[in-house]
């Protein structure tokens, strides 16, 4: 891919929601760009359709009208299992409740979207093994999730997201469930992951956690504002 090309392009994207008679304009014409190495956040207060847009950035979702481009290609034009498995390869998703499988170990979690990839099992053993050392969890291989505390799990979870070498890391409010000291230890862990060279998206209704990004884009009534 030239370097000239974004990761993703939203084109002039409308998101419209019919609810009984009523039509709910969720994105009303959004214009933005993701590119190799960028550290955005994506901010706006509860109902501004910040939510909306992660979903299209997180290829979730389509849009009810406008191109979103993936490394110049419309997504628009993609089947549902086309679009699982970019999902799969170009999005690791960090969640604010971490959506791990509680009774299984972090290894184990890790290594689920290697499965999906079909990956080998010895290959993903190597590679989940590499990210939870790299998240700084290498001595919580084998514990089960429900047996960390919180910002450990937001570490796995982080290594999930890392483990298919993914386009994009896509984080929805990921310190919202956590105290200020650990908040800000995954904030720190963000950085380090972008000066890697990861680009990564940040989606929060938190001004603090938004400061950390190189870029910000603020949404509103289902627009860019700024």
């Amino acid at each position: 891919m030239s370097k000239d090309i974004p990761i993703l392009a939203v084109k002039d994207v409308k998101k419209h929601y019919v609810v009984g008679s009523e039509t709910i304009k969720a994105l009303n014409g959004v214009n933005l760009e993701i590119k190799r190495g960028d550290f955005t956040a994506i901010i706006g207060k509860s109902g501004s359709g910040k939510s909306t847009l992660m979903h299209i950035i997180g290829l979730l979702d389509t849009p009810t009208k406008g191109q979103v481009l993936l490394k110049g290609k419309d997504i628009s034009k993609y089947t549902e299992t086309e679009l699982a498995l970019a999902r799969n390869k170009e999005i690791g998703f960090v969640f604010q409740s971490f959506n791990l499988l509680q009774r299984t170990s972090t290894l184990d979690n890790v290594e689920l979207p290697l499965k999906y990839a079909k990956v080998k099992k010895k290959d993903r053993i190597k590679t989940a093994t590499e990210m939870l050392q790299l998240v700084g969890l290498g001595d919580r291989l084998h514990n089960k999730s429900n047996e960390l505390s919180g910002g450990q799990k937001q570490r796995v979870a982080i290594a999930r997201a890392l483990v298919n070498d993914p386009s994009i890391i896509l984080a929805d409010e990921p310190t919202g469930n956590l105290d200020t000291k650990t908040g800000d230890e995954i904030i720190k862990l963000f950085k380090k992951l972008n000066k890697m060279g990861k680009t990564i998206v940040i989606v929060t209704h938190d001004e603090d956690l938004a400061k950390i990004a190189k870029k910000r884009i603020t949404i509103s009534d289902g627009l860019v504002v700024k």
